[in-house]
């Protein structure tokens, strides 16, 4: 979608915000924000993108009937938003948050059209109707499980940067091997995100294999608090058994990065030195099974069952599940896997019947921008993602202080002190950072790997050698 559709703000390769939709944002006081929008934006059918049609967009996703995550942030940060001028968009708050405007570099909050969207009623996104944007392409076709064709917009905005391929085409596919076929071949010619089994193969065809730091984190998350994980030295246990070393160098092949805590190193935008000090005096991840195992021993708890889920859509997460359980059996944890399709690992965090039986979860998320209190957030006790219910007042204190503070060492310092919270009581257990990847075929240049991609157009990048 990020080359379709565009949010107010964007982001360069070094996480720092770049002008979009909108060429600034003022900040009058610490509850208000006034957006200014490009003049002379068109949608692809060629109606003037308007003022009007922004706050539509920002007010439809934050509506509790349409079910987005953000209804959540709405119902705390209460905001008002409104188009106060032919170009201008002011947005109200009714407590400070000082990633409001990161929010609006992200997909969430990308610009559509008001008119066609109202029109196409249910039928507003679907292949059938598709959606209205202002990006550098637009749909060309769309084959339900199959594939989407996406082609130049030549009346972009952006004529510094007029994209150098007429379409691009997407195709679906799952299965680990069949990518590294089609790549192999060049039925396909690039992949972002590439499984790890394919890199040896991929490193001897003559194409571009790159690698970067990523915002991603794989963790454990705890869903059920109520059993053997209730008891913190059942988690401490688990944490100490896990093989750090052997998941880098057998599933990432050295392509990542045990992580001290569930933040990646890459994703700390400001205050650099506070959250570097506070990593450094962090444990260094390693397997201690001495230790795990007289954790156990101490809790009468651990005999209880751990039912831990992970994706088999993953072959990286297959693999780390099962490098999980080894070393928890080894502990003398009681520990069963129970793999889920794609579907129903989706299904795990927007329902509570489908998180039902589950204890533990293995997760591979990533953060929208470069601040760690956007992930550190999600463990507050009135967090959409909170799904264990994990509540500490003082943690929550941390986190709502970091989003009230400007000031980016005074930032990092707040955010740190809940970092020091979650480490000590362990609702999650960090694993592990995989380095972003991105393969392109003979012939394609223009790209390079970075988390942003998520977020904004990189097909206009991209041409030949």
């Amino acid at each position: 979608m990020s080359n379709l559709c565009e949010s107010l703000f964007t982001w360069d390769d070094n996480y720092q915000q770049q002008p979009a939709l909108a060429t600034r944002v003022d900040h009058p006081d610490a509850l208000t924000y006034v957006f200014t929008l490009r003049e002379g934006v068109t949608f692809w059918d060629g109606k003037p993108m308007t003022s009007e049609d922004v706050a539509y967009s920002i007010n439809r996703i934050l509506d509790p009937k349409l079910a987005s995550s953000w209804a959540s942030w709405a119902a705390t940060a209460e905001p008002t938003i409104e188009a106060t001028g032919p170009l201008e968009v002011t947005v109200k708050l009714k407590k400070p948050d000082s990633m409001l405007a990161n929010y609006f570099a992200t997909p969430a909050f990308e610009v559509i059209e008001k008119d066609f969207t109202e029109q196409a009623g249910k039928a507003f996104g679907t292949s059938a109707k598709g959606v209205m944007c202002t990006g550098p392409y637009k749909f060309g076709s769309w084959k339900p499980g199959s594939s989407v064709t996406i082609e130049r917009n030549d009346a972009w905005w952006n004529t510094d940067n007029k994209p150098k391929v007429g379409s691009v085409k997407f195709s679906f596919t799952v299965d680990p091997a069949a990518q590294i076929a089609a790549l192999a071949s060049g039925d396909v010619q690039g992949q972002w995100s590439l499984p790890t089994s394919s890199l040896k193969q991929l490193d001897k065809t003559g194409g571009s294999l790159l690698f970067a730091r990523s915002l991603a984190p794989t963790f454990l998350g705890v869903l059920n608090d109520k059993g053997a994980l209730s008891n913190l030295k059942v988690r401490e246990a688990l944490q100490a058994s896990i093989n750090y070393d052997g998941i880098q160098k057998s599933v990432y092949l050295g392509t990542g990065a045990p992580l001290r805590a569930l933040v990646p190193p890459e994703a700390w935008g400001y205050g650099k030195k506070v959250y570097q000090d506070a990593w450094d005096a962090l444990p260094a991840p390693e397997q201690k099974l001495a230790m795990a195992k007289k954790l156990v021993a101490a809790a009468p708890e651990a005999e209880q069952r751990i039912v831990l889920a992970y994706n088999t859509s993953s072959a990286e997460e297959v693999s780390i599940a099962t490098v999980v359980a080894d070393g928890a059996k080894q502990a003398g944890l009681n520990i069963k896997l129970k793999p889920l399709t794609a579907e129903q690992g989706a299904a795990v965090f927007s329902s509570a019947e489908a998180r039902k039986g589950i204890d533990l979860m293995m997760i591979t998320g990533y953060l929208d921008f470069a601040d760690p209190a956007e992930y550190y957030e999600y463990f507050t006790t009135t967090s959409y993602y909170n799904f264990a219910g994990y509540s500490n007042p003082d943690y929550d204190k941390a986190i709502a202080q970091a989003f009230a503070t400007e000031d980016p060492d005074g930032k990092a310092a707040a955010v740190v002190k809940a970092q020091s919270i979650l480490s000590e009581e362990k609702p999650v257990i960090p694993i592990a950072t995989r380095d972003l990847s991105l393969y392109y075929g003979k012939g394609l240049a223009g790209l390079a790997p970075h988390q942003s991609f998520l977020y904004k157009p990189w097909a206009a990048k991209l041409g030949g050698k």
